[in-house]
This record gives structure tokens, sequence and C-alpha cells, in this order.
């Protein structure tokens, strides 16, 4: 806790918060449970390198299908707190179609206006893998790499005219149910793009099992019912998302490629062509 508070506490006295509870950290940031106004919140404090910083424009764009903002700048933010705060993940091994249903009701309160002008595009998230040459990592083949580049790169170029504010990491632990105001989004990535892109990492998450290409066609399936999206296209975008995923996790060690490596092999044979993972 006094290795973490330094990083709080301008804030803290900045916004005028109150301390309540144990300040924690995670691998991007700095948090503590504070009171703002009298009002329950969390502080969240980016660390150097965040892609999180433009967290309190997203969320109020997004409006109220997303975490209420009571302050936030380029540094940290300061949301409501979310109680109970129960992850949607815990709703997957017991009904897995529930789950996926409720993230359809998300995405479709989340997107009903299209991207501000001039935000980060889709070709941004995506510069680890069609900016960067294949890093030789043992569980990642050339094969499955380049494979992922040009899809990456074909489904940029062919991209539905409208263009929504995408979180781009909206997977089953950034999204948490609230008592009195239902399910609600936090951690925003953000990068204007189209809306199939957005399931890519809710379709291979939350375990490595759910990688696997019977859950990847029945949840994709639902998916495209729902939001009347492209089944196709969402099972291109994972192929290209998984390999991402893996990059940033080869690069970043704190998570493992192999669950990446996965969906993108299970896109793969839900797309008639198979290739190894190693």
């Amino acid at each position: 806790m006094a290795e973490i508070l330094p990083h709080l506490q301008s804030h803290v006295v900045k916004w005028r918060l109150v301390l309540q509870g144990q300040p924690f950290e995670t691998h991007s940031s700095w948090l503590a449970p504070v009171t703002h106004g009298g009002r329950p919140a969390l502080l969240k404090v980016y660390k150097p390198g965040s892609d999180e910083t433009e967290s309190a424009t997203i969320l109020r764009h997004w409006g109220e299908s997303a975490a209420r903002v009571y302050e936030g700048d380029s540094l940290a933010i300061v949301i409501e707190r979310i109680t109970p705060g129960t992850m949607l993940r815990e709703l997957v091994e017991t009904d897995d179609d529930r789950a996926t249903n409720i993230w359809c009701d998300v995405v479709d309160c989340l997107h009903v206006r299209p991207a501000p002008d001039g935000f980060r595009d889709l070709r941004r998230c995506g510069r680890t893998l069609i900016d960067k040459p294949y890093p030789g990592h043992p569980a990642l083949t050339r094969d499955l790499f380049e494979r992922a580049r040009a899809q990456f790169l074909e489904l940029l170029e062919s991209q539905n005219a409208t263009r929504y504010l995408l979180h781009t990491d909206l997977h089953h632990a950034n999204i948490l149910k609230d008592e009195k105001r239902g399910w609600l989004v936090i951690d925003p990535k953000g990068y204007a793009g189209e809306l199939e892109f957005e399931a890519a990492s809710f379709l291979h998450n939350p375990t490595r099992e759910y990688c696997a290409a019977p859950h990847l066609e029945r949840r994709v399936r639902i998916i495209a019912e729902r939001l009347m999206l492209d089944e196709e296209r969402l099972v291109r975008w994972v192929l290209a998302h998984g390999v991402l995923s893996a990059l940033w996790s080869i690069e970043m060690p704190v998570w493992d490629p192999i669950g990446g490596i996965e969906a993108a092999n299970a896109a793969l044979e839900v797309l008639g062509h198979k290739t190894g993972s190693g």
C-alpha cells in the first residue's frame, strides 16, 4: 500500500477524493476505492504506456451503458463504483448462450452513434501485427502470422462505412453487473472501426476452452443474428485478433500467447482452413 499511495495522492487532492479501502494495482494501473462528493467511486491512475488514457472521453461518448465518469484526464479517471460488480464471465460455465446474449444487449445499447471525427482507427490498434516483423516465437508459426496479417489488412480495407467507437477489449471481465443499472462496461481502449471487430476479444474468452471451433461457431451464430452482422467477417476478425493478442502477450509476457493462437486456429478451422500452432 505504501508503494501505491504516491501514485494516487495528487489525484486524491486534485479531485477532493476520500480514500475508502485498500489501494491495489494491476499490470496497467494503480487503483483505489474512494468517495467523490460522498458517492462510492473508483480512482484509476494509468501506468506509463497505458492504452486506456482516452477512457474518460470514450465512456462519456457511450453514455448510460458504460460506467459513469466523475473525473478524468489523460493520467487518471474516477468512475462510479459498480456494485456488486459481478463479471459476465461468471455466467459462462452454467449458461454461455445467456452470457453471449447479454453481451449482445450491451453492445446494442453501447454503439448507437458513430465514432467522433478524427478518433484513432483499427489500423493503429493492429500495428503490432501489420507493421512489425514476425517475432520468431516458438508457439507462433510464420504461416499463421502471415495469414493473420493478410486478414487484418483485407478486413481493414473492406470495413463497413459506419465506424463506431469500439471498446476493442470487450470480453467478459470488462462487463460488470450493477444492482441498480444493470450490465455496465469498463476499461475501454477505444478505436474507430466496424462493429464486427468488437466481438473478436469476446469470442476467445474467458478461458482457452472457449477458443475451440464448436464454441466459436455457436457464439458467432448468436451474435450475427442478434446484431445483424456478417458471420464470416466475425470469424475472420477472430483469426486476425487472435494472433494480434498473442503478439501482445509475447511483447509483454504477463499473459500466455497460446489462447490467442488457439483462437486463430479455431477460426481457420471454421473458415475451412488449417495450420499448425507450433
